[in-house]
């Protein structure tokens, strides 16, 4: 895909602390978890906690598979009910948390 840099943001500070922290041998994740952070040594990647009112997009994607019988999709163009969303974060807007 050609991409230089990349930033992920999770609203699970534990899971991102498992994977920038030091190494897990007896989680039931373990595996996992050690090839995420392969991953993210070999490239430009960066690992970020966000609140989940600031992660928006990704919370409505999350929703979006669950209630998805395909074991993997792709969209060429965003889904219906995630443009606002997009629009939002691309002007950066803030919600208050609840």
């Amino acid at each position: 895909m050609s991409i230089d840099e990349l930033i992920c943001y999770s609203d699970s500070l534990h899971c991102v602390n498992f994977i920038k922290g030091p190494h897990v041998k007896y989680h039931i994740h373990a595996v996992s978890i050690q090839n995420i952070k392969e991953l993210l040594s070999q490239t430009n990647v960066s690992l970020y906690h966000t609140l989940r009112e600031g992660n928006q997009c990704a919370d409505f994607f999350a929703k979006l598979g669950a209630s998805s019988d395909a074991d993997f999709s792709t969209h060429a163009f965003p889904p219906e009910g995630v443009r606002d969303l997009l629009r939002n974060d691309a002007m950066r807007t803030f919600f208050l948390r609840k």
